[in-house]
């Protein structure tokens, strides 16, 4: 199908699904002026926002000791409490929600949702600032996490934002509750300056100790917890040990600028989730709070290893999961989403342009968004795209699929102006609203063109996640695709 075509069905999708789906001037998706400025890629209206919030709070369930919580498709039958597939998660995207929906009824919906999952977490502690994994009807989880997609670091995140919105103070005791937990919790490293000259985490409290890396299940993700909650409260502790986690990070980083995903495996990991570009953006993160030189340094190799490692393909670039310690591709799938692909390298990278002022950084995102726009999928309603070249697995969600990725592509537009990334969001947007289901709900992955955990609530594999990028382009200031804001503003 034709790019011409293409958007032409998608713009009459949307205009149908305004109508049909309670949108327009008025209807439970309209717009009444309060929302943000309208998105440079979007239709006025999210269709169908107003009805995939009423879903998930018709699916929440009360926790076993107070507010909302919901059961996991993915980790069934758990309860999760976390950022992955958990409440706390699902309140990041009932709070994108909250900031950007262009109608008053469902923003304060998505609010007041928000509001109980923290009530949620806020009673799941078993001891202070220390989240089981889970919290069932029939007793929690006998382990916690230290990580971000995982544990204490993205759950104190998110209860400081509750608070914040909220004005209650309980959510932001709790989030530094589990920011001292963190900090308990942080370990000398052998043949380093005792912590908290330099500290690393074990990724969970229970078992043999694993020490993870990245962004979702690692030291670059709880650095960065560390180092944005010092700096919301001026708590210079929390600054100390987030330099400490960095400083470990440094000493993980190979002399190729690569970052292993495990302190016992020598493999370099490329991605967001797990490699180079999320430690990149942790280091981002550091020199920015600090001006520190090494912080910088740290950055700029991580990214120069991005350009070694990636491939040539369709007029851009593409990157294989992880390379070995000679470069060699060891997974060369090369994937397309925010967590393992090209939307998150290149989302990073614009970062990088616009913090270290090197256009070297965008000339690699618009590289990562030509790929994109090459491998994608024309589908009903708009544009899909397969998890990696080739995959049978279509994903819809935020971590590795056509949200995540039309949300980068939504912001690769904005900064460059180029019409077809703008054309491939809106793409990504009219799928979305092609495939959600009567009841308000998506499948998470479509498998041969079959739909899949069906009704997963989460935000990395689910509805909070698409739910945001709706919202997003309509209006909606968030700016997340990873979860993290960007460090700078990106439009």
């Amino acid at each position: 199908m034709s790019r011409l075509v293409l958007l032409v069905a998608v713009v009459a999708l949307l205009a149908g699904c305004s109508t049909t789906a309670g949108g327009g001037s008025g209807g439970s998706d309209g717009v009444d002026g309060s929302g943000g400025s309208p998105s440079p890629v979007a239709a006025p209206a999210a269709p169908g926002v107003g009805r995939g919030v009423d879903a998930l709070i018709a699916a929440a369930e009360k926790g076993p000791d107070g507010g909302s919580v919901w059961p996991s498709v993915i980790q069934a039958p758990h309860r999760q409490v976390d950022r992955d597939v958990g409440a706390a998660g699902i309140a990041a995207g009932l709070l994108a929600v909250a900031e950007g929906s262009p109608d008053a009824g469902v923003r304060d919906r998505a609010r007041d949702t928000a509001r109980d999952a923290a009530d949620f977490l806020v009673v799941a502690q078993r001891g202070a600032g220390r989240f089981p994994d889970y919290v069932d009807p029939d007793g929690p989880a006998g382990y916690a996490y230290s990580s971000y997609d995982d544990g204490a670091a993205g759950v104190a995140d998110l209860l400081w934002q509750v608070g914040e919105r909220t004005g209650e103070q309980r959510y932001r005791d709790v989030a530094l509750d589990a920011a001292a937990w963190l900090v308990e919790r942080a370990e000398d490293v052998p043949g380093a300056p005792a912590c908290p000259a330099v500290c690393r985490w074990a990724w969970s409290d229970d078992g043999a100790p694993s020490y993870r890396n990245g962004m979702g299940e690692g030291q670059a993700g709880i650095v960065y917890a560390l180092s944005v909650l010092g700096e919301r409260t001026g708590d210079r502790r929390l600054a100390q040990y987030a330099a400490a986690g960095g400083a470990y990070l440094l000493s993980q980083q190979g002399p190729d600028g690569g970052m292993p995903e495990r302190a016992d495996q020598p493999a370099r990991n490329t991605g967001f989730l797990s490699g180079a570009a999320g430690a990149a953006f942790t280091f981002l993160r550091l020199h920015q709070a600090t001006g520190e030189q090494r912080w910088r340094d740290g950055a700029s190799r991580a990214l120069a290893f991005l350009d070694r490692t990636a491939v040539p393909a369709a007029g851009g670039s593409t990157w294989p999961i992880w390379v070995d310690a000679s470069g060699v591709p060891g997974n060369a799938r090369r994937a397309t989403g925010m967590e393992e692909g090209a939307a998150g390298i290149g989302w990073v990278s614009l970062q990088a342009a616009e913090l270290l002022g090197d256009e070297s950084h965008r000339e690699r995102a618009e590289a990562a968004g030509r790929w994109l726009l090459a491998v994608g999928r024309p589908v009903e309603g708009g544009t899909a795209w397969p998890e990696f070249e080739g995959s049978p697995i279509t994903h819809l969600s935020t971590n590795s699929g056509a949200a995540g990725t039309g949300w980068y592509l939504d912001t690769l537009g904005r900064v460059t102006g180029d019409e077809d990334f703008r054309d491939a969001a809106r793409a990504a947007q009219g799928w979305l609203v092609a495939t959600m289901r009567p009841d308000g709900t998506w499948p998470s992955n479509l498998t041969d063109g079959r739909p899949r955990l069906l009704g997963e609530p989460s935000w990395h594999w689910g509805s909070a996640g698409i739910l945001a990028f709706l919202t997003r382009m309509s209006g909606g200031p968030v700016d997340s695709p990873g979860m993290q804001p960007p460090l700078v503003p990106l439009e």
